[in-house]
């Protein structure tokens, strides 16, 4: 804090405080437009009038709610220091906001029946639930040693055994159905047990490339892993189990799991000769000009671009497109984006890579922003939420689903809404962007979707590596995508292990 000094002095130390954005805004000014402090500090304020965060209220305990699977100890800690920031004394309503926030469980249960009176008495109270809960955490997670194995006897081997070599054969033979044996007069045409395998079926890629499919990992259960060698192969590994005994194509527990996914309809993408496989060979081999359709292939689906995340709401918004389109007026800050041979010059040449941008937001730059015209929202990862250090009080509640490639709904942690800045060094525009914050693994920190290319008015060009969108005065920003990370981001995405994509840790 200055006191005393005059206008001219306090101008000047306050200009030496700025930084970054702030001193670009000062920079920007006007030449003589500042007469004195006082209109400077008004200026400033009005400038980041909208980064200061609205004044905590006493309600603000009622969107404090406790996480699927979070401790009990980790948000007693969140809700007071809630309660701190609020500053409010009121002991009943404190108690009843953290009865409504708390997951259904025991100790729900036991502020239920027996109704504590402070929030001071709550606190007492879990600290026995506390202690019970992390005993039942550490019991779950501890794995049971190994049974040993009994050490018996090798059995003796008939010297005139001639079906020895039929027998390593069969044994070396991945699962398949067999046809009914006979063994002798007395059982006639009655089916070993071998009948009982299952059907192998030819998948267009190899069994331990399947698996790690994350649609189809999600689907399999591996039985528990133990010491034991699953098989007579003590040299075998197989990557279902993750043992020794046996290959994988020779793998019971795989081959039983596939087979009711066969049934089910799940793999037919998968197998050789399927409708999709049948279809390639046709287009190839130019014996019909129209393919069958079998299915529909959609992007990511949901989000605010449908009207809104209400049944009513999409309703009106596609009565409104059935009634007639509406012209487009041109606004403050339109104008012709147009790409040329000249923003070619600084490309590398490449196949297909994805435009990846930066942009700023909440105080932060944030690298490999994917700018995804097929996404319908603009989704925000967990991952990346965290990494800005935003509060999770920010995110509000969203009723609406957000479906991906494969049209299975994805977790949306909530929504807010940021002020990001796009700049090209010379030229910069800020807009706020409503963020779906889904719960999901990406090589990606962001993707900008419809709705915020739309707000921007921007065009991105995959072939020119470059998006443009016009700023506040009608010049052109002509963001350039980072090759070098789009690479690294299409890399990462393809890096899968039972469907766990490798993040990138760089915000």
């Amino acid at each position: 804090m200055l006191v005393g000094g005059s206008d001219d002095v306090r101008c000047k130390l306050f200009m030496s405080t700025l930084t970054g954005m702030a001193m670009d805004w000062f920079i920007s000014l006007p030449e003589g437009h500042i007469t004195s402090f006082a209109q400077l500090s008004q200026l400033f304020r009005e400038q980041y009038l909208a980064n200061k965060a609205p004044p905590p209220v006493s309600y603000d305990l009622f969107d404090v709610r406790q996480y699927q699977g979070e401790a009990l100890k980790e948000y007693i800690n969140r809700f007071g220091a809630q309660v701190v920031k609020v500053g409010t004394t009121e002991e009943p309503m404190i108690v009843y906001a953290f009865r409504k926030g708390v997951c259904p469980g025991p100790f729900c249960e036991s502020i239920i029946r027996n109704r504590p009176k402070t929030f001071a008495e709550i606190r007492c109270r879990a600290v026995e639930h506390i202690a019970s809960e992390g005993e039942v955490y550490e019991k779950r997670t501890s794995v049971a040693p190994a049974r040993p194995r009994a050490h018996t006897r090798a059995q003796p081997v008939r010297v005139n055994e001639a079906t020895t070599g039929r027998k390593d054969q069969e044994s070396k033979r991945p699962y398949e159905a067999r046809g009914p044996q006979l063994r002798g007069r007395a059982e006639g045409n009655k089916p070993t047990r071998e009948g009982n395998r299952p059907l192998r079926h030819n998948f267009v890629v190899e069994l331990k490339d399947l698996i790690v499919v994350p649609n189809i990992a999600d689907r399999l259960k591996p039985p528990t892993k133990s010491d034991k060698v699953l098989g007579p192969h003590k040299e075998s590994w197989c990557e279902f189990p993750e043992a020794f005994g046996h290959h994988i194509n020779n793998c019971l527990a795989l081959g039983y799991q596939l087979d009711e996914l066969v049934k089910n309809g799940f793999l037919k993408d998968y197998l050789v000769g399927s409708a999709a496989t049948t279809a390639l060979t046709m287009l190839e081999e130019g014996q019909a000009h129209e393919m069958p359709i079998h299915g529909e292939v959609h992007t990511i689906s949901g989000g605010f671009s449908r009207g809104g995340p209400t049944a009513s709401q999409c309703k009106r918004y596609v009565r409104s497109v059935s009634l007639g389109a509406k012209e487009f007026s041109d606004g403050p800050c339109e104008s012709d984006l147009v790409f040329t041979r000249a923003d070619l010059r600084d490309i590398v040449p490449h196949d297909n890579d994805p435009v990846v941008i930066s942009v700023v937001t909440a105080g932060r730059k944030v690298h490999r922003v994917l700018v995804d015209q097929g996404s319908s929202a603009d989704v925000m990862f967990w991952s990346t939420f965290n990494k800005l250090q935003l509060p999770p009080d920010l995110l509000r509640p969203y009723t609406g689903c957000l479906y991906g490639f494969a049209d299975n709904p994805v977790e949306v942690r909530g929504y807010l809404e940021l002020r990001t800045m796009f700049t090209d060094g010379a030229k910069s525009r800020t807009e706020s962007i409503q963020y779906l914050v889904v719960n999901a693994s990406s090589a990606y920190n962001i993707l900008l979707g419809r709705p915020a290319l739309n707000r921007l008015r921007a065009v991105s060009s995959t072939r020119h590596m470059k998006m443009k969108l016009p700023d506040l005065s009608g010049r052109v920003i002509v963001i350039k995508s980072d090759q070098e990370e789009a690479r690294k981001c299409y890399e990462n995405s393809l890096k899968t292990k039972r469907g766990v994509f490798k993040v990138c840790e760089s915000v």
